[in-house]
This record gives C-alpha cells, structure tokens and sequence, in this order.
C-alpha cells in the first residue's frame, strides 16, 4: 500500500456532484493533530521548522490533500489575506491536473511547491486517471512585518 493509503484512516473526506476529496490534517486550524503528526514525523518536523508556519493561530493549516481521479474543488475563497497557501506536489499525475487562481492556471508538478493567496478566488482540477496528492501548508503572507505577524499571532491565538 501507499503511504497515505495506511494512513488515511484520520482523514476527512468532502464531496460534491463534481468529484471526491480528502485531507488528512497534521495542522487543524492552528491545532497540532497530534495522532497524525506522529503517523507522519519527518513531515510534521519539516512543517514545524518553518519560520513563516502558520502555527498556533486559527488561520494556520497544514495538511495533505488527496484529490480523486475525474474530480474538481468548486471555486471558493480562503477567510483571510494575512496568509499565503503552499501547495507541494507528492504525486501529480501526467495530463490535466491544475489549480486556477483568480483566473491563471498551473499545473502542479511533483517536489514542487505553488504558493498563492487564498483569498483570491481559487478551484482544482484533476482530469486524470490517477489521484492528485499535495502537502498543504499555511505561511504568514510575505508582506506582513514581523510586528504585524505578532500582533496577529495574539489576537488570532488559538487554545490547545
């Protein structure tokens, strides 16, 4: 078996008339899953070292995201600009397969990372045969100062 295929027993699935997806949260809004995060160490310390890591503020995800064959995210918008989204390929498949962000789309490509605001309007495609597999990992928009990213990290402080 694959390695999300073990572990995908923690998971949570969504689904809609135009396909099927899971995540598998090692960060839920800014709370340590903490079984996930010891099925997955290597992972979650390589989340975790991340200076820019959304950790502990209700706005923070990390989490893989499984999108079946022949299925498509809708368009919908993140809650907030303060945050910018990392998408790391772990298993893309050849053929359509792509993310559109306020209109542009890009292909994922596996071991490479698509960075975007989530609060522009957003929607997932794969057109394929195989499923789409992406590490999700929230990061404190670049634009902010380090001022700012405390201030925030304060007022959007989640309890554990």
């Amino acid at each position: 078996k694959q390695w999300y295929q073990r572990r995908v027993r923690g998971s949570v699935s969504d689904s809609n008339a135009t396909g099927k997806w899971q995540k598998l949260f090692l960060y839920n809004q800014g709370k340590k899953v903490e079984s996930n995060c010891q099925a997955m160490p290597l992972t979650t310390a390589l989340i975790e070292g991340l200076d820019t890591f959304m950790s502990s503020v209700i706005f923070g995800n990390a989490f893989v995201s499984i999108l079946n064959q022949q299925s498509e995210i809708p368009s919908h918008c993140g809650p907030t600009n303060l945050r910018v989204r990392c998408h790391l390929g772990l298993q893309v498949p050849e053929g359509e397969c792509s993310i559109t962000v306020n209109g542009v789309s890009e292909r994922w490509a596996n071991r490479e990372c698509i960075m975007f605001d989530d609060s522009f309007l957003h929607c997932a495609s794969n057109q394929t045969d195989s499923q789409r597999i992406v590490l999700i990992v929230d990061l404190w928009h670049p634009n902010l100062t380090l001022t700012e990213i405390k201030i925030f990290s304060e007022l959007f402080a989640v309890k554990q």
